[in-house]
């Protein structure tokens, strides 16, 4: 099994799959607690703005946004659920 790269300049941009990007994005993550649903929906519009503006400012690669977007993704799958 090949060894999963720790960046994004590690990836091939022609043959990397949103799977390999969440699956990197969730290596990212370990060790760190994923936020809540809650937490989720009450960031997504700062988020969402953010990333908006990322690739506005020109400075976004296709593959910098599919990674971001992996890692919302990764974290909607993996968020704590909340005990009340």
């Amino acid at each position: 099994m090949k060894p999963l790269p720790q960046t994004l300049d590690e990836l091939d941009p022609a043959t990397v799959t949103v799977a390999d990007l969440l699956k990197l994005s969730h290596a990212h993550r370990t060790g760190q607690d994923y936020p809540t649903g809650e937490q989720l929906i009450a960031n997504l519009p700062d988020v969402l703005l953010a990333l908006g503006d990322h690739v506005l400012s020109g400075q976004a690669t296709a593959l910098d946004i599919a990674y971001r977007l992996a890692s919302l993704i990764d974290a909607i799958e993996h968020r704590t659920v909340a005990r009340h």
